[in-house]
C-alpha cells in the first residue's frame, strides 16, 4: 500500500524560536573574550618586537608590557557593534606613521642631552638643525595580520559553543518538560 502523504509536526516550534531568538545575545558574550584577547595578544607583539631594541625605540617606557603607550582592548554594545581596537599614545604614534619634526618661525632646533640634574633641555647642545626627520620604524600592521587567523578560529569556536549553549538550554527545557508529561 503506497503513502499518500507524509505528515510532519514540528514539537516544540516556539522554543526553538526562541533559542534562535537568545542566540545573538549568548554569541556577544560569548566572543566579547576572545576578541579582547586578540587585541591585547597584538598590543604585546608590537611591543615586543618593535618597541626594543634595534631597530625602533630603544628601551624606555615603551618597552614595557603594562604601559599605556600601546593598548589593545574591545568595544561594542551588541554582536552587531563588536570589535578589537588597537590604539598607541601620541608618542610612539610618530614612530609608527613617521614625521618631521621642523622649529617654528624657521627658527633651529636645539638637541641637547640631559644634564646630570635630570632636567631636559639643561645639558650640553649637540646639534642645531631646521628639522628632524623620524622614520616610521614600528611595524603595527604586521603582528595584526599574523594574529588575524587565530583570532578567527576562536572566534568561530566561541560562537559554535555559543549557539550549542543556546539551544540546548532551550531544549533541555522542552526535554524536562516532556519527560514530567509523559511519568504522568
Amino acid at each position: 500500500m503506497p503513502t499518500d502523504s507524509i505528515i510532519g509536526t514540528a514539537v516544540n516550534f516556539t522554543e526553538l524560536q526562541q533559542a534562535f531568538a537568545d542566540a545573538p545575545a549568548e554569541t556577544y558574550r560569548y566572543i566579547k573574550t576572545p576578541l579582547f584577547r586578540f587585541a591585547r595578544r597584538v598590543a604585546k607583539r608590537v611591543k615586543t618586537d618593535s618597541l626594543s631594541g634595534r631597530p625602533g625605540i630603544v628601551g624606555g617606557p615603551w618597552k614595557r608590557i603594562k604601559d599605556k603607550n600601546v593598548q589593545g582592548f574591545q568595544t561594542g554594545s551588541d554582536l552587531g557593534s563588536l570589535k578589537a581596537v588597537n590604539k598607541v599614545s601620541r608618542i610612539v604614534r610618530t614612530h609608527v606613521d613617521g614625521a618631521v619634526i621642523t622649529a617654528k618661525g624657521g627658527g633651529f632646533l636645539f638637541l641637547s642631552r640631559k644634564a646630570r640634574t635630570g632636567k631636559a633641555g639643561t645639558g650640553a647642545v649637540f646639534a642645531r638643525v631646521r628639522s628632524v626627520t623620524i622614520p616610521a620604524r614600528v611595524k603595527f600592521e604586521e603582528p595584526w595580520r599574523q594574529e588575524i587567523p587565530k583570532a578567527g578560529e576562536q572566534i568561530a569556536d566561541a560562537m559554535h559553543r555559543a549557539m550549542r549553549a543556546a539551544l540546548d538550554r532551550r531544549m533541555t527545557a522542552v526535554g524536562s518538560a516532556i519527560g514530567r508529561l509523559a511519568s504522568l
